[in-house]
């Protein structure tokens, strides 16, 4: 564990970090003069390695569906200042709502952890920013991820509720990726395929996300927004 136990600097928790959106977000944040973090459930790698011996990166695994108050209470004994919050820790799994048992599971960590960290989080931060990772592909019905797409609806609607409610000392917003990066296991060959169906007519990639990040991060007159980074992916619902 790396902490600077002397100037306390501003912090940013980022869950589900090691990799992929997550761990791209977390080097961004260093570059906005953050320390790190950073929350893995099972392995730390590739994060760890990429940031091996920083000390403006703090490691903390945790299975959040257990008790995601108690992991935020240990985050706030750490000698940082909290500033901001990115849940992007997420499932994403084939499932419908013929299996309840698999719908439950699907919105424990999509929806229910973001808000339990949500609101123990303002408890103790009272001029932050909370930024949750959604979808922009939700609106088409889908057998095969029906489960996965309706708990990003969810998330959406959480974000603007969750800005109303916690304003004007915490802003919330979310930003909503399209074809950004292949699904794990994925091939870049049927990736690539995604973009006919794009009106922009190409697939993007993590840059554009940390663009629409650091907007967010530094315009501090928007909250309860949801954008999507998706190449107007959105608007063939």
């Amino acid at each position: 564990m790396n902490t600077n136990l002397n100037t306390n600097p501003k912090a940013v928790l980022i869950t589900g970090a090691s990799g992929r959106i997550g761990f791209e977000l977390a080097e961004q944040c260093i570059e906005l003069g953050y320390h790190v973090i950073l929350h893995y459930r099972s392995s730390p790698q590739p994060a760890q390695s990429f940031f091996k011996d920083d000390s403006r990166v703090t490691f903390l695994q945790a299975e959040l569906t257990e008790s995601p108050e108690k992991f935020v209470e240990d985050v706030f004994k750490l000698p940082l200042t909290l500033e901001g919050l990115i849940n992007s820790a997420s499932v994403f799994q084939t499932g419908n709502m013929s299996d309840p048992n698999h719908f439950q599971s699907v919105m424990s960590v999509n929806v229910m952890v973001p808000l339990r960290l949500a609101a123990e989080f303002a408890k103790y931060v009272k001029n932050g920013w909370i930024l949750n990772i959604t979808d922009a592909h939700t609106k088409p019905k889908s057998k095969n991820y029906q489960n996965y797409r309706v708990s990003k609806m969810f998330l959406d609607e959480i974000t603007r509720q969750l800005a109303f409610l916690y304003a004007p000392a915490i802003r919330v917003n979310a930003i909503a990726p399209g074809a950004i990066l292949p699904a794990a296991g994925g091939s870049a060959g049927k990736f690539d395929v995604l973009a006919k169906n794009i009106p922009l007519g190409k697939t993007g990639n993590v840059g554009y996300i940390r663009q629409t990040f650091r907007f967010l991060v530094e315009n501090d007159y928007i909250t309860g927004c949801v954008i999507p980074v998706d190449g107007g992916w959105h608007l063939c619902g």
